[in-house]
């Protein structure tokens, strides 16, 4: 399963590595379509990974994790929502804090969960999630030096 985790967390390491190599080795048009594609992979892992939860809930009849599952869901969704929402627009690196707000919330909903899950799984997505998270930094970083936020 760790080997699984770490190809399901090389787009987001790949995502960083390109923002921080443009303009040099990237092009910058490339680059921000790279970002893009990061913040859309981010979005879907975040559904699934609060399906993979709420699964595990219920198995402990448990409403609140599909509830949160649920709510996890929208917010991903909502980050991931080009153009934002009617006339209200989010710019990319408020879309990634939301990203990264949720993937916190359901590993800590997750690590909760405890028994509803097998006993490799809390080490396993406590790792992932902070090199997701820290991959995500990195590419609203990189935004922001350019201005491109």
């Amino acid at each position: 399963m760790t080997r699984l985790g770490f190809f399901g967390l090389a787009p987001f390491v790949f995502g960083a590595a390109v923002m921080w190599t443009s303009p040099l080795i990237v092009p910058q048009w490339a680059a921000l379509n790279i970002h893009t594609l990061v913040l859309s992979y981010g979005g879907i892992v975040a559904a699934y990974m609060a399906g993979a939860g709420a699964g595990a809930g219920l198995k402990s009849h448990s409403p609140a994790s599909l509830q949160g599952g649920v709510i996890a869901t929208l917010a991903a969704w909502f980050a991931i929502w080009p153009g934002g929402f009617l006339t209200f627009s989010v710019p990319s690196v408020q879309r990634y804090l939301i990203l990264i707000a949720v993937y916190v919330w359901i590993l800590l909903r997750d690590l909760r969960a405890g028994g509803d899950f097998p006993s490799w799984y809390g080490a396993l997505r406590t790792r992932l999630t902070f090199w997701a998270c820290i991959s995500l930094i990195l590419i609203m970083a990189r935004l922001l030096s350019w201005h491109n936020y």
